[in-house]
């Protein structure tokens, strides 16, 4: 089955960049990127047959995650040949290859559903913000421990010596937030035009949590670009957002599903 090709090669790759981390040295880029590569094929031959059915969505819970997945990878994959997130692999891919053998194990219960072009075009929208944000996210929480060190005067340390400079990794951060709060905000737009009763109870909470989410977010550009704000400020701001937005997206679609026992 593709979606094990997918897992092997996010193994294989997140193998190779562990061990880069363990002897604090990147490993050839082609080592890593190529087998990544492999997986991203074949991860997306397995979304084109597990969400698209007969013509309509199947945007489950565990069908979500894995739509994510793709999208982190694939955005690190086609980023990291200009940008140095090289080192981001070693953590990405390892947690990539678990999603998915959680994804390939998990009972597939969600009944398709066709939806408005408007629609599905929330629904991509809301999820490629997601994976931007998520790995603003993964940033935010090396460069918190970076500067963590910094100011214990551990500048030795494995973790420090593998990951780009402090200086390049805020940069990078207020990159991938600038890039996914864009999304976000075109994702929650596309959402009051397109998607009916954002307000009604199943709804409801997923759309106040996003905001507050997109509120966090707007609050540290601003800080940022405004007033200077940086370092572990801007570490913790990024993450309780993405707490929010992760509750807003997983936490609804779980109760929905899990404990309500809502379908489709």
């Amino acid at each position: 089955m593709l979606i094990w090709l997918a897992v092997l090669g996010y193994i294989f790759s997140g193998a190779i960049a562990l061990r880069g981390l363990y002897r604090v040295e990147l490993p050839p880029r082609a080592w890593v990127f190529w087998p990544a590569a492999v997986a991203v094929l074949a991860h997306l031959s397995t979304l084109a047959s597990e969400v698209i059915v007969l013509g309509a969505l199947q945007i489950s819970l565990t069908n979500a995650a894995s739509v994510i997945t793709f999208f982190i990878v694939t955005v690190l994959l086609i980023s990291g040949w200009s940008k140095p997130l090289h080192s981001f692999f070693a953590f990405v891919l390892p947690a990539a290859a678990l999603i998915m053998i959680v994804v390939a194990v998990t009972p597939q219960e969600f009944a398709p559903r066709l939806y408005q072009p408007g629609v599905v075009l929330h629904v991509f929208l809301s999820m490629l913000a997601y994976s931007v944000i998520t790995i603003a996210t993964l940033i935010a929480l090396l460069l918190g421990i970076q500067n963590r060190q910094l100011h214990e005067h551990h500048l030795s340390g494995r973790l420090n010596r593998f990951l780009p400079p402090l200086q390049t990794m805020e940069r990078l951060l207020f990159e991938w937030l600038m890039i996914g709060f864009i999304l976000l905000t075109a994702a929650m737009i596309s959402g009051g035009l397109f998607v009916d009763n954002l307000l009604t109870q199943d709804l409801v909470h997923k759309t106040v949590l996003t905001f507050v989410a997109w509120l966090f977010f707007a609050v540290l550009l601003f800080g940022h670009f405004y007033l200077g704000w940086r370092g572990a400020l801007a570490s913790r701001l990024t993450v309780f957002g993405f707490i929010f937005l992760m509750l807003a997206f997983f936490g609804s679609k779980f109760v929905l599903e899990y404990l309500l026992h809502r379908y489709g």
